[in-house]
């Protein structure tokens, strides 16, 4: 209280009123920290993850139809299925080109792009090797060598392509799921940040203004001792005054008050002492004057009597 009571009542209530602006700044851009980091984290992690994901996805599905038109050719055994068959899978085929230029048109660690790279490669093969000589057999209507060719070719190429599409797939999980634990360690970072700098707020708007009141309210009813001291007579309480606030004005302009007061008592005492005197000496002055008439009125009276006897 005696370090407050140094400083002037405005400038503690500014103090405090500056101390819970920044505060309320702090946990507020904070917070607007956190939700902007949240939003970010959701942006990249819909476009690096669930959109890469729904690639290749629709990769993996465009293969295994691509697998499945050809089987249904040399089952049905028909010039249109085989020419519908060559048709669907040139098509995919092309999709399927078009879907992973754009994929590999992002941003890759170097862990993805050596799987995407295998994928690749396996992809390449599988259509290489598998594909296209079975739509060359299809075209010609060689069922016979179709079926070779997806016994052969086609069942193993896309088993290998297919696991190497699931392990991108995998990779971009595991990418999501780590890109969940960071944010998730961030969110409770800011959380924490957030939840200490409110306790800290509070502990300090209830310390600091307990003290601000308490000081004000302490000067405040010495003063009102000192007033009611001096309404009732009393001149002889003390009056401490050692801070540079308004109250500790107002304590020393009491106190010059009191001192004022005190001195003016005094003079009116020594004034009241000096009109006793002098009613003492005027009732002194009086007493004497009337011996003296006194004595002369019996001075007369003899005198008066004594003119009768010579009369």
């Amino acid at each position: 209280m005696n370090a407050l009571s140094q400083l002037k009542i405005s400038t503690r209530l500014a103090i405090l009123v500056i101390a819970m602006g920044v505060l309320l700044m702090v946990i507020g851009g904070t917070g607007l920290y956190g939700m902007a980091q949240s939003d970010a984290a959701v942006e990249e992690g819909y476009k690096d993850s669930t959109v890469q994901v729904a690639k290749i996805s629709n990769i993996k599905y465009l293969m295994i139809r691509n697998r499945l038109m050809i089987a249904n050719a040399v089952i049905e055994q028909s010039p249109q299925s085989a020419e519908l068959a060559g048709t669907e899978v040139r098509a995919s085929i092309n999709q399927i080109d078009g879907i992973w230029a754009d994929y590999m048109s992002g941003l890759m660690t170097a862990e993805e792009t050596t799987i995407a790279r295998t994928y690749e490669e396996k992809r390449k093969q599988f259509v290489q090797d598998g594909l296209l000589p079975a739509l060359t057999t299809l075209k010609a209507n060689d069922f016979d060598g179709t079926r070779n060719v997806v016994v052969e070719k086609i069942r193993p190429l896309f088993d290998d392509a297919l696991a190497a599409a699931v392990a991108l797939e995998k990779f971009q999980l595991k990418e999501a799921k780590q890109r969940f634990e960071t944010d998730s360690a961030r969110y409770h970072t800011i959380q924490a940040i957030s939840f200490t700098m409110i306790v800290i707020g509070l502990l300090f708007a209830v310390v600091f203004g307990y003290g601000l009141v308490r000081s004000i309210t302490a000067a405040l009813q010495q003063a009102i001792k000192v007033t009611q001291s001096v309404a009732q007579g009393d001149l002889t309480q003390g009056v401490e005054a050692t801070g540079r606030d308004e109250i500790s004005d107002l304590m020393r302009a009491v106190s010059a008050m009191q001192a004022s007061l005190v001195k003016v008592v005094a003079h009116v005492r020594q004034g009241s002492e000096s009109v006793a005197t002098a009613s003492a000496e005027i009732a002194q002055g009086n007493n004497d004057l009337s011996s003296r008439t006194e004595s002369q009125a019996s001075a007369l009276e003899q005198t008066a009597a004594s003119m009768e006897e010579l009369s």
